[in-house]
């Protein structure tokens, strides 16, 4: 289920196709991502999405994302939408089961009307999770059970108010989202990270959920010929707090610097003014001379606002503001999206083949009747939005004092084509204080590439 704690949670083997057998990594949401994590305590981002569970024969991986499921080609596939719903799990033929909004289904078959958090064990039975508690071939096996897990010999365990089952068995108290590893591990969730039988799973830890077993995946290296961009985010700066309208708001200024090869090259395009959103394109040039094209990598919308009217790419960056303590997500930015331009030739100093400016267009501005706009940021160019401009803050109306981390992403969903996405994110601890009814915000440490400061 889409909730803090997780819901469904399968383990499955990843064998990658040809590859050699690997070590064991876990594969966990954390605040909105999809991680591989490898027994060296190395952190793979593989998608922006929760829920993550690998197919049994290893070369899909299946997540929930805004509602819906999604499957990728692992490694590093592009996501496909399958339907709406959650709880993704796979079959032991590789049928994709998951929680529709009127029950599980199996590749499109309603089979349980009502229920969620399909569970499927080695040899065949189906587990849902009904009103009852958790019914297996019809009949009910553990009245208020939630978060069916099979083990690989058959054994079930689950989610009761004290914590994690096995048979029948309080085994582990407090914990949640059960899974097992192929060796018969039981693996659950507490409050410090990830435990497997017991013991702490290296490299995970506070915030991580949903674990799934399987073996080490890596990212593919991006072709050679592609001159892909590197959108490399800068740490917040700028932090202003501001009061209008009975809300508290804290301003920031964003930065992208794209370091890649190439530019970040967007085109959109609809059928008609009926369409509302355009699908945007991604264009890539190659060494070859040619011109590659990624479909499909967002949307883009026309922004019809006080203080600017033009189209805009969705999501194209992200802020949070999140607890120190445990990383839990309070606040979110509701920015309408960006519109690409080479404005800003900030990173020119920090990329060998700086080209200048290509992207002067408006982005359409006032003409909410195209069919077509294009926009992107060139190499050695950044991206930059001041406080406060164009939805640039997040609400701390109701956020009490105390520490925070402020994070700026860059890219969320992944949908843009680039060198590489472990430079996507970056924050800055502040301390958040309102002394007599006045917010006060003092940035305590800044943390460039991390998202964790």
């Amino acid at each position: 289920m889409e909730t803090a704690a997780g819901a469904l949670v399968a383990a499955a083997v990843i064998a990658l196709s040809g590859a050699a057998e690997q070590p064991l990594v876990v594969v966990v949401e954390n605040t909105g991502n999809v991680v591989a994590v490898h027994p060296d305590g190395k952190r793979v981002r593989l998608a922006a999405g929760r829920e993550p569970v690998v197919s049994p024969d290893g070369r899909r991986l299946a997540f929930v994302r805004d509602g819906a499921v999604y499957v990728s080609q692992l490694p590093g596939g592009k996501p496909r939408r399958v339907a709406a719903g959650r709880d993704p799990a796979w079959a032991p033929d590789g049928q994709l089961t998951l929680a529709a909004p009127d029950g599980v289904r199996i590749e499109g078959r309603l089979v349980a009307p009502g229920a969620s958090e399909p569970a499927w064990s080695r040899d065949g039975r189906l587990a849902v999770v009904t009103e009852a508690g958790i019914v297996v071939g019809g009949q009910v096996v553990v009245p208020g059970g939630r978060s069916p897990a099979f083990a690989p010999d058959g054994r079930l365990a689950y989610v009761l108010e004290d914590g994690v089952h096995v048979e029948g068995a309080l085994a582990v108290p407090g914990a949640r989202d059960p899974a097992w590893d192929p060796a018969g591990r039981l693996t659950v969730v507490t409050d410090s990270g990830v435990l497997a039988d017991g013991q702490p799973v290296a490299g995970t830890g506070a915030g991580d959920r949903s674990p799934s077993w399987g073996r080490r995946v890596d990212r593919p290296k991006p072709s050679a010929n592609l001159l892909l961009p590197d959108l490399d985010q800068r740490a917040p700066s700028g932090l202003t707090v501001s009061a209008w309208g009975g809300r508290v708001r804290l301003g920031f200024t964003s930065m992208t610097d794209n370091i890649g090869r190439g530019a970040v090259w967007v085109r959109g395009a609809r059928a008609s003014t009926r369409t509302y959103d355009m699908r945007a394109d991604q264009l890539v040039r190659t060494r070859s001379g040619g011109v590659r094209v990624f479909r499909d990598i967002g949307r883009i919308r026309f922004v019809n606002d006080a203080s600017h009217h033009h189209w805009h790419l969705m999501r194209f960056q992200q802020f949070e503001l999140r607890r120190a303590s445990d990383y839990a997500l309070l606040v979110r930015d509701r920015k309408t999206g960006f519109c690409l331009g080479d404005h800003y030739g900030l990173a020119r100093h920090r990329v060998t083949a700086f080209t200048g400016a290509r992207f002067f267009g408006n982005c359409g501005q006032w003409e909410s009747g195209r069919l077509a706009v294009e926009m992107g940021t060139s190499v050695g160019y950044t991206d930059r939005y001041p406080a406060h401009f164009h939805g640039q803050s997040l609400d701390l109306t109701r956020v009490p004092a105390g520490l925070y981390v402020l994070v700026h992403r860059a890219n969320p969903t992944e949908g843009i084509r680039e060198l590489r996405y472990d430079n996507n994110a970056a924050s800055v601890r502040i301390r958040l204080s309102w002394p007599r009814g006045i917010p006060s915000v003092s940035v305590l440490r800044t943390c460039q590439g991390s998202e964790r400061c």
